[in-house]
């Protein structure tokens, strides 16, 4: 009978005088619990329904009687127990790693050039007669604006007396600019316990850690100058 794949918790222990010694709270590969008392599948005589039905009980402290063996028709039971040894894990602190922020403050010079435009003007005399007035004009990079006035000849003549030229020049300049910069420096304070001696293979598991945790941190702080 594969008992393991048929119990489950929450069965009622029976003796085999119909007494209940209480539920099944878990079971293993091998035994059940009731009343934290381990009783194993050898010590079950059957299932029904939601009952479990234990041969001698008393065997297991599940009765008033102990654990001493019990004659049940000319049948001595001696109980074999055997211990089990449980494996699991468990989170250890060992200590924090603190990180403590400064700023410094510099001055940074930087030169470098920057364009600007400048108009440069020329009035240049003309004294050209005109018979009607003339519009400004463009001459490659010169504006040419015309300046008109009346002058008093033997008839009244229309003269172009002056040319006003505007260009735009490049000019480069040098400029310096000065600037405060901030940057942040990390100063690493590793408050954790030296790892025990008497574990080689424990203190090489926990400085390979450390190492990728080390320089997971470095990459950080040079992100940062950045």
């Amino acid at each position: 009978m594969d008992l393991k794949n048929t119990l489950r918790n929450g069965m009622r222990a029976v003796g085999p005088d119909d007494r209940e010694y209480g539920t099944i709270e878990r079971y293993d590969d091998s035994a059940v619990y009731v009343q934290g008392r381990r009783v194993p599948f050898a010590a079950i005589e059957r299932l029904d329904q939601d009952r479990l039905y234990l041969g001698t009980p008393e065997l297991w402290g599940l009765s008033e009687s102990g654990g001493a063996p019990t004659g049940l028709g000319g049948e001595t039971r001696v109980p074999l127990l055997e211990e089990q040894v449980e494996f699991g894990t468990q989170e250890v602190d060992f200590g924090e790693i603190r990180v403590h922020k400064t700023v410094e403050e510099r001055e940074e010079v930087r030169r470098g050039p920057l364009n600007r435009e400048d108009i440069q003007i020329e009035r240049i005399r003309v004294d050209r007669p005109i018979t009607v007035p003339e519009e400004r004009r463009q001459e490659g990079d010169w504006l040419i604006i015309p300046i008109m006035e009346e002058v008093f000849v033997v008839q009244k003549q229309l003269m172009v007396t002056e040319e006003i030229r505007i260009r735009k020049q490049l000019v480069t300049e040098e400029h310096e600019v000065r600037e405060t910069v901030r940057r942040e420096r990390a100063t690493i304070e590793d408050t954790r316990p030296a790892p025990a001696r008497s574990s080689p293979s424990r203190t090489a598991t926990v400085a390979s850690d450390d190492d990728a945790a080390w320089e997971t941190l470095h990459e950080e702080i040079r992100d940062a100058d950045r």
